[in-house]
């Protein structure tokens, strides 16, 4: 049995849902998934007790942990100081950097050339799921450090039950942080001009205010009251993960959509599950989302900033039943066929293999 141990800033958000998903992936291959987080978030309560979870932020706590597992690998997500300071703490086994996101591309260059004095020396490899611009940026960046690119794990069968009652609404939906990358306020634009042509729509945005960037609470309120959304939106937070099939399901059976407004995208995991629900997704062309969302496929791309063309395509799904269902039925397929459970073992033990990832 190999021992990894991955580590993040809180349990929360998508990369809270892949360390789920990838947990019970890996260990029917011998790999134990072990997590480290610096604080806790919304998820902190959602692990199964048979799941190792860590808090420690300060380096004797840290230190402890490696002592007392001795773990054969560790996986970095984003936070890359983190690398140095395990070197510092004395692992000399493999250190993995996983990209989960990273925003925008010049927000994606900028952060991995700072990055690069810890990089390029401590970090073995790079771990990157299907996202054109990162794998552009590494190629340029660290030519000769290693690196690997699949699809995160994706558990259709969680989302894909029986539909309830329909509400008598269809809801508009967004999920993501308040901040500048995920675009929430081309979501509100959006939002008005689709209620100017179905004013029994409703607006529906899940986030956690722990993961807003300052000040975006504030804004968000601000810009709900300008454009006279208040009677029409409902916002959501810190929905437990095992909450959200139950959302999505509801949201399919009342005829809903989700858009995503994002202007870059790594793998969101937001997508997956819209998909298996069976419920349609319009999205801006924001680079990761294409390994899911195939245009007229398994969903509708709109071009960034284009409002009024994202409205069409939304009024489109929540009117046209035919395109609706011919969307879901290969959005299910795609998802099946491409994001399982069983690729990503495959591909993760091979990944440990390459860097010399061996149990003691």
């Amino acid at each position: 049995m190999k021992k990894v141990l991955f580590m993040f800033i809180l349990p929360s958000g998508g990369v809270d849902t892949l360390n789920r998903l990838r947990y019970r992936a890996l260990l029917p291959v011998g790999i134990q998934c072990h997590f480290l987080y610096f604080r806790e978030g919304s998820g902190s309560t959602g692990y199964s007790p048979e799941i190792p979870v860590f808090y420690a932020s300060e380096p004797p706590e840290i230190q402890h942990i490696l002592k007392h597992y001795s773990f054969d690998c560790i996986v970095v997500t984003s936070f890359f100081l983190q690398v140095l300071l395990l070197r510092q703490l004395g692992f000399d086994k493999p250190i993995i950097f996983e990209i989960q996101g990273f925003g925008t591309p010049d927000n994606a260059r900028q952060n991995l050339t700072e990055a690069q004095p810890y990089l390029s020396p401590y970090a073995n490899a790079f771990l990157y799921p299907s996202t054109p611009h990162i794998g552009a940026l590494l190629q340029e960046i660290y030519p000769l450090k290693p690196k690997f690119s699949f699809a995160n794990p994706f558990d259709p069968d969680s989302f894909d039950l029986p539909l309830p009652p329909p509400l008598p609404y269809p809801p508009l939906v967004w999920i993501g942080r308040l901040e500048d990358n995920k675009n929430w306020s081309d979501f509100l634009l959006i939002g008005a001009e689709v209620i100017k042509r179905i004013p029994y729509v409703r607006l529906w945005m899940f986030s956690d205010p722990a993961l807003a960037e300052p000040g975006e609470n504030e804004r968000l309120l601000l810009r709900m009251n300008q454009l006279g959304l208040t009677p029409y939106l409902d916002h959501y937070h810190n929905i437990i993960s095992a909450e959200i099939p139950l959302y999505f399901r509801l949201i399919a059976s009342s005829g809903g959509v989700l858009c995503m407004t994002s202007k870059a995208e790594g793998a969101p995991y937001v997508a997956l599950e819209a998909l298996s629900s069976g419920c349609p997704v319009v999205t801006s062309n924001s680079d990761g989302v294409r390994s899911a969302i195939i245009e007229e496929v398994t969903g509708l791309y709109y071009s960034h900033g284009d409002i009024d063309g994202a409205t069409d395509r939304i009024v489109r799904l929540m009117t046209d039943k035919s395109l609706r269902k011919s969307l879901v039925l290969r959005g299910k397929k795609h998802v099946r066929s491409d994001f399982s459970m069983e690729k990503y073992a495959i591909n993760f033990s091979d990944m440990l293999e390459a860097v010399g990832a061996k149990p003691c």
